[in-house]
C-alpha cells in the first residue's frame, strides 16, 4: 500500500475569479484535473498550500524528496498537422527535471477525423511522447485512435488505453446515476452547452434551447461571460458578436421584445469549482446535452444522465471506449428538445464499465499506484433493490 504523497500537475483542478474574462481556459478540464485528486487522498496538486509548509520550497523538490510517483493530467495537447513543436520541448525539459515515475491521465490527440496515414506531428511532439514512454511501465492514452497515432509516429509499444480518467473518479456518483437513468425523467430543466456557433447546427442547438428554456452551461467563452456582466449591470444588451448568426435561424429571439436577455440572466451558467458544478447539476438538471465532453462527464459524475453530441475524433473515441450515450451533431436538428431525453440509453455504458474499472485498475497497478474501487458489482448484480 502506497503511503507516500503523490504529486499531481497538468490542468487545474479550480479557476480563479479572473476565468474566464482575463483568465482564458476551460472549465471542463476541471474535471479531468480533480480525478487523480478524487481517487487519492495522499495526491498533492503542484499549487497546493501543503508544499511550501513541507518546507521544501516548491513542487519539483517536494515530488523528487518526498512522492512515490508523479501524475500529470494531460488532455488533448497533441494536435495534428501542427509545425511548431517548441511547446513540446519546453514541456519534456520541465518534466525531465523530476526523478520519480511518471503516470500520465488523459494524453490524446485532436484531429477532425480518424485519418491515420496523413497524421503528422512535429520532432518535438514525437520525442516528448518517447520521453513519457520511457517514464512509466504502461503510457495513458485516452483511446484507440490516440494509441494507434503515437504507435505510429513515436514508435511506443506500451501505449494503454484507459478512456478519460475522470470516468472513475466519482464511483459513487455513478451508482447514483444507475438509479437516474433506470427510472425515468429526473427532476429538474435540462442544461445544454455548445462548442462552436460557426456551425450551423449548434446555432440550431442553441436557439432550440433558448426556446425551451434549457440552461446553458458556458465552459470557456469570454465572450458570453461578458455579455453576462453587461446585462446584470444594465450597461449594453447588445448580444455577443458570435451569436448574431442565430438571428437567421431564430429571427423571433431578436425581436424588439429579444427573449436572449431575460434567458442569460435565468439560465447562462460558468463554474469555477468542480464543487459548486456537482451541486448544481444534483439539484436543478434533469439531463445534460451537447458537444462538450467534460460538461457532459461532469454531468454523470453529479449522478445525471447526458448524451454526447459527437463532432470530432477527440469526443468519438472517449465516448466509443466507455459506451457512453452519444449520436452525431449533425442528427439533433431531427430531435425535438422535448424528445432529446428519449435518445439517451445508459444500458451498453453499465453493461461494461465493471470491466473499465478492472481495465483502469490494471494500468494504475502495472504504474506502481494502488487501484481504486470499483463499487459497481453490488448496484449492477442488486437491480431489484433499485
Amino acid at each position: 500500500m502506497n503511503t507516500q504523497p503523490i504529486g499531481v500537475m497538468g490542468c487545474l483542478p479550480k479557476l480563479p475569479d479572473s476565468f474566464p474574462i482575463y483568465t482564458p481556459e476551460n472549465s471542463g478540464n476541471m474535471v479531468h484535473a480533480n480525478a487523480p485528486l478524487l481517487m487519492y487522498p495522499n495526491s498533492i496538486y503542484s499549487s497546493d498550500a501543503h508544499i511550501k509548509l513541507s518546507g521544501q520550497g516548491s513542487f519539483r523538490p517536494f515530488v523528487n524528496n518526498s512522492c512515490s510517483h508523479l501524475i500529470v493530467t494531460l488532455a488533448n495537447m497533441l494536435i495534428l498537422g501542427r509545425e511548431d513543436g517548441t511547446a513540446y520541448a519546453r514541456f519534456q525539459k520541465s518534466l525531465e527535471q523530476y526523478n520519480k515515475p511518471i503516470v500520465v491521465f488523459g494524453l490524446g490527440v485532436q484531429a477532425n477525423g480518424y485519418d491515420l496515414e496523413n497524421a503528422t506531428l512535429p520532432p518535438e511532439a514525437i520525442e516528448l511522447v518517447q520521453f513519457l514512454s520511457s517514464r512509466a511501465s504502461l503510457l495513458g492514452v485516452r483511446g484507440e485512435y490516440t494509441k494507434n497515432v503515437v504507435e505510429k509516429l513515436a514508435g511506443v509499444k506500451n501505449a494503454y488505453v484507459t478512456g478519460c480518467p475522470s470516468l472513475y473518479s466519482r464511483p459513487g456518483m455513478l451508482e447514483d446515476l444507475y438509479r437516474n437513468s433506470k427510472n425515468g425523467i429526473r427532476f429538474g430543466r435540462p442544461a445544454v452547452n455548445v462548442t462552436n456557433l460557426q456551425r450551423p447546427i449548434e446555432r440550431v442547438l442553441l436557439g432550440r434551447a433558448i426556446r425551451a428554456e434549457h440552461y446553458l452551461v458556458e465552459p470557456v467563452s469570454r465572450a458570453f461571460h461578458d455579455y453576462f456582466i453587461r446585462i446584470s449591470s444594465r450597461e449594453n444588451m447588445e448580444v455577443p458578436y458570435s451569436m448574431k448568426p442565430l438571428k437567421r435561424e431564430f429571427p423571433d429571439l431578436f425581436s424588439e421584445k429579444s427573449t436572449i436577455p431575460d434567458y442569460f440572466m435565468k439560465y447562462y451558467r460558468l463554474f469555477r469549482s468542480l464543487d459548486s458544478w456537482t451541486q448544481f447539476n444534483m439539484e436543478h438538471v434533469s439531463f445534460t446535452y451537447g458537444t462538450r465532453f467534460h460538461a457532459n462527464m461532469s454531468s454523470i459524475l453529479s449522478g445525471v444522465p447526458a448524451l454526447w453530441l459527437t463532432h470530432d475524433a477527440r469526443t468519438r473515441e472517449l465516448v466509443e471506449f466507455a459506451n457512453l450515450p452519444s449520436m452525431a451533431l449533425e442528427d439533433i436538428g431531427q430531435i425535438e428538445p422535448e424528445d432529446i431525453h428519449k435518445a439517451i440509453d445508459f444500458e451498453p455504458f453499465f453493461d461494461s464499465i465493471g470491466g473499465k474499472f478492472e481495465s483502469f485498475n490494471y494500468y494504475l497497478t502495472e504504474n506502481g499506484l494502488p487501484s481504486i474501487k470499483a463499487p459497481f458489482k453490488s448496484v449492477l448484480t442488486n437491480v431489484s433493490g433499485v
